[in-house]
């Protein structure tokens, strides 16, 4: 595993393409319609929709790096419309139906990208293959056809989601063992970075300032406080994401978990065929602790997964975006499910936080007295989700009716994260029996019951 020294150490995705141009820093002071706090995709989708309906709209973007620094341009290039939560669990917060419209809308957007890609000549690589999720073991096939049967009963549709036998596992991808697999088609592959990049272009050349390498400080009704002076805004968009904590308003309401990942060098063409990867469909298992693959454009496995620590505090560092024994497990995880590329070489290893909430549940949140709006929470499953919240934040605001505007998400209150010690020992011990859970039910085959309820009570 020598390639935890000779692994370049920032994201594959950087490899594709270089930002076209100079970095300008806020000025002292300024006004502005709009002032958007984060230049990844909540953001820039955000600024892309804001001066569609209001193109004369004055609109800033401020990044405390340079754009597509955070999780929009480093993490597992999955567009899918699934959230964090599966419809059935929705339900059990918002009710059936708008669980279910949320659904649509979320799955509606992948059209939705797919169109401004096409309109906006933004090359990120997308492909829409849809998604395999793997039962390992028959305890995993268990929980997986049972939650199937769940959605259909709400009234998710086959075409949305359907079980795979073993058989017809291998029609979309060959793992070393299967139980069966849940598939369905709501989700795309894409370089996250050249889509993050690509967006940040458009809406420059549509008039958008975008001040990078500033440090943002404070919001104070419509104030903007950052390193280099003041900003007045009629509106204020908070679109930080996994960086949430470092701002007063949300100290609380994010924890930055750590995400890690891998690239392997280019597969050769036999081997992908060995793996019948053909359709790149994503890839992720049934485990507790959770992991996912794709096969990209120029036949990478990109690898990721959860196990990373996390840090007091709710510290970020970029440090932390390498942890050696996550990237072995994960390495390791390549090789156990995809055993035709095992010997591939691990030419690149990185990571970074995403934003989590207390339930699982993204949200838009309107301030009108304050000038103030957030998006974010995506725990993970962000990329499809930042269009769909920037649409929703833009048109709530705006206060025009749309499908999208009406989604149960606006004004959704996370619950605070617990107060440290206790988040550090919760979010800890969550990350740790997630990885015990997993090892006892593939050596036992039943899962522990005092363990379970333990990991069922901290989510």
């Amino acid at each position: 595993m020598n390639f935890i020294t000779t692994a370049a150490k920032y994201p594959v995705w950087h490899d594709a393409g270089v930002i076209a141009w100079e970095p300008k820093v806020a000025p002292a002071s300024a006004n502005v319609d709009v002032a958007i706090i984060g230049g990844g995709l909540s953001g820039l989708w955000t600024a892309y929709y804001l001066t569609q309906l209001r193109p004369e709209a004055r609109v800033a973007v401020l990044e405390a790096r340079r754009v597509g620094f955070g999780a929009s341009g480093r993490n597992g290039g999955w567009c899918s419309g699934f959230f964090p939560l599966l419809p059935t669990e929705l339900a059990d917060v918002f009710g059936g139906d708008k669980a279910l419209e949320a659904y649509r809308e979320s799955f509606r957007t992948l059209d939705e990208i797919e169109r401004v890609l096409r309109q906006e000549g933004i090359r990120c690589d997308w492909h829409r293959g849809g998604t395999v999720q793997s039962a390992s073991t028959s305890l995993q096939a268990e929980r997986l056809h049972s939650m199937v049967s769940q959605q259909h009963a709400l009234g998710l549709g086959s075409d949305d989601m359907e079980w795979l036998s073993p058989q017809r596992v291998a029609d979309q991808i060959r793992v070393a063992e299967t139980h069966g697999a849940v598939y369905s088609p709501h989700c795309a592959t894409v370089n996250p970075f050249l889509l993050t990049v690509g967006l940040a272009d458009v809406v420059r050349k549509r008039g958008v300032s975008i001040w990078e390498h500033t440090t943002v400080k404070a919001i104070d009704g419509g104030t903007v406080t950052h390193q280099y002076g003041h900003l007045c805004a009629n509106l204020v968009v908070q679109a930080t994401e996994g960086y949430s904590h470092v701002l007063r308003r949300t100290r609380r309401r994010l924890v930055p978990l750590y995400s890690l990942m891998v690239a392997t060098e280019p597969l050769d063409v036999d081997v992908v065929n060995q793996l019948g990867w053909t359709k790149r469909a994503t890839f992720n298992d049934g485990g507790n602790m959770i992991i996912y693959a794709q096969l990209t454009a120029d036949n990478r496995i990109a690898f990721g997964g959860r196990g990373a620590p996390y840090h007091f505090g709710s510290r970020v560092r970029d440090r932390f975006d390498l942890d050696d024994n996550t990237h072995l497990n994960i390495a390791a995880s390549i090789a156990r499910h995809f055993p035709a590329a095992a010997h591939a070489k691990i030419t690149h290893r990185w990571g970074g936080p995403l934003g989590l909430p207390r339930d699982w549940i993204p949200s838009v949140e309107l301030d009108r007295r304050e000038r103030f709006a957030r998006l974010g929470g995506y725990a993970g499953d962000g990329v499809a989700a930042t269009n769909l919240f920037a649409r929703m934040l833009v048109d709530a605001w705006h206060e025009t009716r749309t499908p999208v505007s009406q989604l149960p998400f606006i004004n959704h209150r996370s619950p605070k994260w617990e107060i440290e010690p206790f988040r550090f020992v919760g979010v800890n011990s969550l990350i740790r029996l997630s990885n015990s859970l997993d090892k006892h039910e593939e050596t036992h085959g039943v899962s522990p019951p005092v363990r379970r309820r333990i990991f069922d009570s901290l989510l």
